[in-house]
């Protein structure tokens, strides 16, 4: 009996050690397919938003890598679809999704240096040499290590390292034609006439290759308005540009724009010809229409709308390119009826405040107000701020715009372009407590920033905010870089608020006539010499009187003068 039962025991347990065996190996099978399904769909996903890019839809593609990182948060190939997308469209979001890729796959160089060509775009050079310089040494002589450092000493204005760049990433891939354009753009912004004229020879002679013409064509046109050459023959550059199978609209318009200038018989044969082909997509449509409008073609820009079917003129954006037709032309009454009951889904922000615009001017302001009120309670994200900052801008709406710029500084992404629109509004109001605020919050992103130490440690000193903090950061940035003539002037302005002047003088003695001929500079040196007693004083006053001086620097030359003034009374 007993046998009986501890057979019947052994039986039960081997049954039950079956089923949690089964029961495992049926959750591994799950787990397994679960994990074969999520990779098989993310490649397949990759494959359709690489072919989405390809052929220009990048709304699908962006919608395909977003499916991806929902599945699979971890995605490096998702994450790099992503950081394209926003290099296209110069969204700072890209740099974000760049640094993520480096992250998933810390080991490849090929995403190291798309992060350095991507940070050079959004003018983040401190990402950009600190990804360089984290590039394996064994790992850098290819053509793209090359590449890359030659875009960072390039944005620095290093022309001569740009070049041995350049030249080298050549001679490591002597057929890339895409070097040979970057090389013969850098020339061709040479001051020296033979450098300049052997670039304009290589962009001419890649215009003859179909994936460089249109790039070549574009750096030879710039140029040329830059330098201000003929524009009949900037006019048959851009008449062969547009004529290419893979121009853009911004391309067209590049044409339109000399014929209109040049005020050319084709102009209106042309614009017709566009107003012909750009109703098939509404961006098309819209970039047209505003065309029109900042060229002070507004009413035919509104003629030409009318003859366009309803459901044209409601794909976004054109509604946004009409609107801004019945601004520029100040037809405030069409302008409130055509925003008053409209959808602009998911930019009604910017609605609301083109009805604002349009109701302030109709002097309605409890209704205005109300409409901004609605436009900030929509526009909470980084992108809804700078799609808002940018027409706030233009209408000269300034204290709006400042508490925009700051809102938009809490946006992580959008933190330092913020600031440094903000820090140029001041500048520009001769703000000194704005520029302080700004500093000190730019101080905080960046301390190893330089110029930003220095332009810190001079309005403190101008306002006395924090003093002595000031004159030991003017007295390290100028240690760390004697020859700057700014931070030479910062570090004796800061000896002169200790009341050596002799020995702030003695500093701003090695700069030469060239360097001091800077008005602001100038003004320095007179404040100076005036704190001295020296007469000479009164020229450098003069020159750097006119400059674009802060309250407090205009200030400090009165009080120069007045104690010029003031001795010479007494002798």
């Amino acid at each position: 009996m007993e046998k009986s039962v501890e057979r019947t025991q052994r039986t039960v347990i081997r049954l039950l050690f079956g089923i949690l065996l089964s029961l495992i190996f049926f959750i591994a099978a799950i787990w397994g397919g679960h994990d074969l399904y999520v990779r098989w769909q993310e490649k397949r996903l990759v494959r359709r938003a690489t072919f989405d890019m390809e052929h220009g839809n990048e709304r699908d593609a962006s919608l395909a890598a977003r499916s991806i990182l929902e599945m699979k948060p971890s995605s490096a190939s998702a994450a790099r679809i992503m950081a394209q997308l926003g290099e296209r469209v110069g969204e700072r979001s890209a740099l974000n999704w760049r640094r993520k890729v480096v992250q998933l796959d810390p080991h490849s160089v090929d995403d190291a240096l798309a992060l350095v060509r991507c940070a050079v775009q959004f003018n983040d050079i401190p990402t950009a040499e600190r990804t360089l310089a984290e590039v394996n040494e064994n790992l850098r002589n290819s053509a793209p290590y090359h590449e890359a450092s030659a875009l960072v000493a390039q944005f620095k204005h290093q022309d001569e390292k740009a070049e041995t760049e350049w030249n080298e990433a050549l001679r490591l891939s002597p057929d890339d034609k895409s070097f040979q354009r970057q090389l013969g753009m850098l020339r061709l912004r040479a001051t020296q006439p033979e450098r300049r004229a052997a670039g304009e020879a290589m962009l001419t002679a890649l215009r003859s290759d179909p994936a460089q013409r249109s790039a070549a064509t574009r750096a030879l046109i710039n140029a040329g308005v830059t330098r201000k050459e003929d524009p009949r023959k900037l006019l048959e550059l851009a008449r062969e540009l547009q004529a290419y199978p893979e121009a853009t609209w911004n391309d067209r318009f590049v044409y339109l724009d000399f014929l209109h200038g040049l005020q050319d018989p084709q102009f209106s044969a042309y614009l017709t010809e566009l107003e012909k082909t750009a109703p098939t997509k509404a961006s098309s449509l819209a970039a047209l229409l505003s065309w029109m409008a900042k060229n002070n073609l507004s009413l035919l820009a509104l003629d030409y709308s009318k003859s366009l079917s309803a459901e044209s003129l409601q794909n976004w954006p054109v509604p946004l390119a009409i609107a801004d037709a019945y601004l520029r032309l100040r037809e405030w009454q069409n302008l409130e009826a055509l925003t008053a009951k409209a959808n602009w889904g998911r930019l009604e922000f910017l609605r609301h405040a083109y009805l604002a615009r349009a109701l302030r001017a109709e002097d309605k302001r409890a209704a205005a107000e109300h409409e901004w009120s609605a436009a900030l309670k929509d526009a909470t994200s980084s992108e809804s701020l700078v799609l808002l900052i940018q027409p706030i801008s233009e209408w000269g709406w300034e204290n709006e715009t400042t508490d925009l710029l700051w809102a938009l500084s809490k946006h992580p992404e959008k933190q330092k372009d913020a600031f440094m629109a903000l820090y140029q509004h001041y500048a520009k109001a001769s703000d000194t407590q704005g520029l302080y605020r700004v500093l000190v919050r730019l101080s905080e992103l960046d301390s190893t920033n330089l110029n930003v130490q220095n332009n810190l440690a001079q309005v403190s000193l101008l306002l006395n905010a924090n003093p002595e903090e000031a004159r030991r950061s003017a007295a390290d940035v100028y240690h760390k870089s004697p020859a700057n003539p700014a931070y030479m002037t910062t570090y004796a302005y800061s000896l002169l608020t200790q009341g050596n002047a002799k020995e702030a003088l003695r500093i701003m003695s090695s700069l030469s006539e060239e360097q001091l001929s800077d008005p602001t500079i100038s003004a320095y040196y007179g404040i100076f010499l005036a704190a001295t007693g020296d007469e000479k004083a009164r020229a450098y006053l003069d020159f750097g009187k006119p400059a674009n001086l802060l309250p407090e620097e205009k200030a400090l030359i009165d009080k120069a003068y007045a104690s010029l003034d003031s001795r010479s009374r007494t002798r």
